[in-house]
C-alpha cells in the first residue's frame, strides 16, 4: 500500500488544472478505501469498527466525487469508445503484469500476476460484447 500512497499523492502534487486535480482525488480517495478495507481486516479487534467507519467514509466520499461534471463526464465518448479504451488499458496492464510475472522469482507473485491477468482477460471479453 506505502507505493500505491506515494504515487497517488504524487499524482496530487503535480495536478494543475480542475480535471487533473479531481482525477488524482478520485484515484487518491480509491487508495484510501482501498487501505482503509485492507485496515478492516488486519487490525486487532478492538479497533474494528474505526476501520470499518473509515472504509464506510471513504466509499461514500468516492461517490460523491463521482457526481462532479467536470470529472463525471466520460469525455462525452460513446459507450462503445469508452468500453474500447477501456480494454485497450486491460490489454496494457495483462502485458505489465506478463512483464512483472516474467521477473519474479516468488512462485507467489507470479501466480498472483497470471491469475490477474486471466481475470483481465475475462474483463477484455466483455468490454468486446460492448463494442
Amino acid at each position: 500500500m506505502n507505493e500505491h500512497i506515494r504515487y497517488v499523492t504524487g499524482q496530487i502534487q503535480d495536478a494543475d488544472t480542475l480535471p487533473a486535480l479531481l482525477t488524482a482525488a478520485f484515484y487518491g480517495l480509491e487508495t484510501v478505501e482501498r487501505a482503509t478495507a485492507l485496515l478492516a481486516e488486519t487490525t486487532p479487534e478492538n479497533h474494528r469498527t474505526d476501520c470499518d467507519n473509515a472504509l464506510t467514509a471513504s466509499v461514500d466520499a468516492w461517490w460523491a466525487l463521482s457526481d462532479a461534471p467536470t470529472w463525471s463526464s466520460p469525455g462525452h465518448s460513446t459507450p462503445a469508445e469508452l468500453a474500447a479504451r477501456t480494454s485497450a488499458l486491460v490489454l496494457l496492464i495483462s502485458q505489465t503484469l506478463l512483464q512483472a510475472a516474467n521477473k519474479t522469482s516468488d512462485p507467489a507473485d507470479r501466480i498472483a500476476c497470471l491469475t490477474a491477468v486471466h481475470h483481465a482477460g475475462r474483463v477484455h471479453d466483455a468490454l468486446k460484447e460492448i463494442g
